[in-house]
């Protein structure tokens, strides 16, 4: 199978299932704020990036990196899986000891206490489950690592509308997610020793155990930031303001992050064939790159426009009047979708050429601005000034990670990959804002602001004939040598 082939496989997989995905986890969203209002939403929400935050200390990035050795070396897997649960499993105790220890020595109480002890429990499972996951993608079988997914928010969204509806609150849903989290582990297991591999070869070397660790710290330290770069803004929220106010603005964020996470998807499903051609070929990992921040770029646009013009009714929709305010945040965050995938991709082009302890430093500028820039529009501006924050600080982030790969770039056509679709995004947003004006039917503007997008890519020629050309030749096998 081609490499394009296996890509566009990947990618179907991951697409389908994640769709599903979020599909179950915005009924259980959407649930969750009926049931336990804006302030009860708020309080859930402060709880899972708690838990996001200590999961990611526990993983210690190896996941990118598992997926970097193995799709290299699918011989070693098992002995890379093995150092890597070993980590795991270091990590993740030593981590929900830390947070007990925070918890208790900070005075923690009432409705935030035992909620967070039951969920930081599941990063246990969840590390495991994500560390054979990683494996599965390093053998480019994206289908098993998706539908982990699928199953883990199908058991959280039946047993979790259960329990609301029951009259349950946010400690009975902490105690849904650990199960969830047990469950997903089960599968992964399962599901790994069934994948075609090389047998045995489960013992862990100094050599290896030393390796992984060693190469993973610096992508924690990347994660870690960038995780608290995208989640600060919630906790500054609950300190600054109130629990309502987090609820209304963490609504608009899930929405936000449907789109984000589809081109997150993307961008991972190209790791291992980015990290085979840095070993093979610099000027086809270039090339591949450049097509790709270009598509990313393009479709990221759409998608800014769309949520600019859907977030009235789809607020409205699903969400009860007390959560009106989170229009004009999610039209905010809606701007920042391409820049925040293109980041991320950016990312995994360090992994692949191997200097992923360069990214902490431009990740640790961005967080500084992104805290500064939330402290100073918080207060003034509460949960709108959160999301003038997420745009602005991740435009600098993709200048700045951008101007670091710009000596590999150099020849990338700058007309073509940014400024083109830039000016078809604004044409389309020009139209939008006259048709919303006069019409009273957003479906109907949201139609019209497509087709002048669609309509100026095609007069600027964007989807050039050269981009065809490379993906055929990929798709024959030929290397896409553009």
């Amino acid at each position: 199978m081609s490499e394009v082939r296996r890509v566009a496989r990947n990618i179907s997989y991951l697409f389908v299932y994640q769709a599903l995905s979020r599909l179950l986890g915005l009924v259980i969203n959407v649930v969750l704020a009926r049931k336990l209002a804006d302030a009860g939403y708020g309080r859930y929400s402060v709880i899972l990036v708690v838990v996001m935050i200590a999961g990611m200390a526990a993983d210690f990035g190896s996941a990118n990196i598992i997926v970097r050795e193995v799709s290299r070396r699918r011989e070693k897997a098992n002995q890379v899986l093995a150092s890597a649960l070993l980590l795991r499993g270091l990590t993740t105790v030593m981590v929900a000891l830390a947070v007990l220890v925070i918890l208790l020595a900070g005075g923690v109480g009432g409705d935030y206490f035992l909620p967070l002890m039951i969920a930081t429990l599941s990063i246990i499972p969840t590390s495991l489950s994500t560390a054979i996951e990683a494996g599965f993608q390093g053998f480019e079988r994206m289908d098993l690592s998706a539908l982990a997914d699928v199953i883990f928010s199908l058991v959280l969204t039946a047993a979790g509308v259960a329990v609301l509806y029951s009259g349950g609150g946010i400690a009975a849903m902490t105690v849904v997610y650990l199960a969830a989290s047990c469950v997903r582990l089960g599968y992964s297991s399962l599901f790994y020793r069934r994948l075609d591999r090389e047998r045995g070869g489960w013992s862990v070397t100094r050599e290896s155990f030393a390796h992984l660790a060693r190469e993973s710290f610096p992508v924690l330290y990347w994660q870690l930031i960038s995780l608290a770069y995208y989640k600060v803004d919630i906790l500054l929220l609950e300190w600054l303001r109130d629990d309502a106010e987090v609820g209304r603005y963490a609504a608009a964020y899930k929405l936000f992050e449907i789109p984000v996470m589809f081109g997150w998807l993307a961008v991972h499903a190209l790791l291992p064939v980015m990290s085979r051609f840095q070993n093979t070929s610099k000027e086809k990992l270039f090339t591949l790159f450049e097509k790709t921040l270009k598509y990313i770029w393009v479709t990221g646009l759409g998608a800014a426009i769309m949520m600019v013009a859907l977030s009235a009714p789809v607020i409205r929709l699903l969400f009860p009047p007390e959560f009106e305010p989170s229009v004009d945040i999610l039209r905010v965050l809606g701007l920042a979708v391409p820049f925040m995938v293109g980041t991320t991709l950016f990312g995994n082009l360090y992994i692949a050429l191997g200097v992923q302890g360069r990214m902490a430093k431009w990740s640790l500028l961005s967080l500084a601005a992104n805290v500064g820039l939330n402290l100073l529009f918080i207060p003034a501006y509460g949960a709108i000034g959160a999301a003038m924050t997420t745009l602005f600080a991740d435009v600098l982030s993709f200048v700045v990670f951008y101007g670091f790969c710009a000596y590999f770039l150099r020849g990338v056509r700058l007309r073509e990959v940014f400024a083109a679709p830039l000016a078809a995004a604004f044409a389309s947003l020009t139209v939008l804002r006259s048709l919303s004006e006069c019409c009273e039917l957003q479906a109907l503007a949201a139609a019209g602001a497509a087709a002048v997008y669609i309509g100026s890519l095609l007069l600027f020629r964007v989807i050039s004939k050269d981009d065809m050309g490379y993906f055929r030749q990929l798709r024959n096998g030929g290397g896409g040598t553009a």
